[in-house]
């Protein structure tokens, strides 16, 4: 069975990554062949990863992601992976590196 790190950074789907490590190396979301349910939740959750931060002042102390975004996050997080376990099958093994923010 292979793995496959499940790893959210900033912008990654936006960028067309999915955050899906293959040895060490993002893969582009479209490698995967998942459904569009799938890729839209995988674009929310990395909208709401890009929250932590104030883009238009990334070193402001004072930003703190919205409650509501956080708990959306948190509970779409094991949610995804799950999701994302059955739609890989029993070839690939899902190491969850992200933790709940």
């Amino acid at each position: 069975m292979k793995q496959v790190v499940f790893l959210v950074d900033f912008g990654m789907v936006s960028h067309g990554l999915a955050p899906l490590f293959v040895d060490g190396h993002a893969t582009e979301i479209g490698f995967w062949g998942f459904s569009n349910d799938i890729i839209r939740r995988l674009t929310r959750l990395n909208e709401l990863y890009d929250r932590q931060v104030n883009w238009d002042n990334p070193n402001d102390p004072t930003w703190r992601i919205s409650e509501r975004d956080r708990n959306e996050f948190n509970a779409l997080l094991p949610f995804l992976v799950s999701e994302i376990q059955i739609a890989l099958g029993d070839k690939w093994e899902i190491v969850l590196e992200s933790q709940p923010i």
